[in-house]
């Protein structure tokens, strides 16, 4: 029987001097986006609301910097 190897892509390390403020930026919308959700899973209103506000702010800079 002849074993298959899948070839990997290589892992990439990624830590704060290989990010760029974009990347950090989004990073953080990444998890607001995800604690949002696990809020509204948890009815969390009053988490909800102040996740949006943070996400909506996020996303203002993001725009902001795009420009």
């Amino acid at each position: 029987m002849t074993s298959h190897r899948t070839s990997r892509a290589p892992v990439e390390v990624v830590t704060l001097d290989t990010q760029d403020e974009r990347d950090r930026l989004a990073m953080i919308m990444m998890q607001l986006d995800m604690a949002l959700a696990l809020a509204r899973e948890k009815r969390l209103v009053k988490v909800e609301s102040y996740l949006e506000s943070a996400l909506a702010e996020a996303r203002s800079i993001n725009k902001a910097m795009l420009n």
